[in-house]
């Protein structure tokens, strides 16, 4: 992707995909030969940053892209089925919100959309002066159970919506629900 002028500001950067890259491979050589337990964990870790950085990178193809299949095959990555025409993927439904394990963290799960879907989520726990919630950026997410929001302030109530993404486009935001954070 390096000087892809449909991707000129990619998330991650190539540099820390690149360096996710080389630490993998550095660790999977040494596991390789006979490698301690040590150097089996070590190889597994770096395996799933790496596998957390190229979903990540994915994320922001997909988001770029739009469903643009030239767009997409000139990311480097490999499809693995060309997209079909469908539709684009419901609203999730079920969004719940509970106090996450620690207090500063709400957990946040809700009914799984289709087989291929990503989600975008955002939250908000302010309003301005026409009594609209001020939105966070989006940030994505590939699960629809465990989810976190850290770093929360408690006795301020949340605000959460979701909504998934395919290979067809982007759905609707669903409804969004709230949580006094503890």
């Amino acid at each position: 992707m390096t000087g892809n002028a449909n991707f000129p500001d990619p998330t991650p950067a190539l540099e820390d995909v690149q360096a996710a890259i080389e630490d993998y491979q550095e660790k999977l050589a040494k596991a390789s030969q006979k490698g301690s337990p040590l150097d089996i964990s070590l190889k597994n870790e770096r395996k799933l940053i790496l596998a957390n950085v190229l979903k990540k990178l994915a994320f922001y193809v997909n988001s770029i892209a739009e469903g643009n299949m030239p767009m997409l095959l000139s990311s480097g990555f490999s499809l693995f089925a060309q997209p079909i025409s469908g539709l684009v993927p419901s609203i999730p439904t079920r969004l719940r919100m509970s106090d996450g394990p620690l207090s500063g963290q709400i957990r946040f799960d809700f009914d799984k959309v289709g087989s291929n879907a990503i989600y975008e989520y955002c939250y908000a726990f302010q309003k301005d002066a026409n009594g609209e919630l001020l939105w966070s950026d989006r940030m994505s997410t590939t699960s629809s159970v465990k989810n976190m929001l850290q770093a929360v302030q408690p006795s301020i109530t949340y605000y959460l919506r979701v909504r998934a993404i395919n290979s067809n486009g982007v759905g609707d935001w669903c409804d969004p629900v709230s949580l006094i954070a503890r």
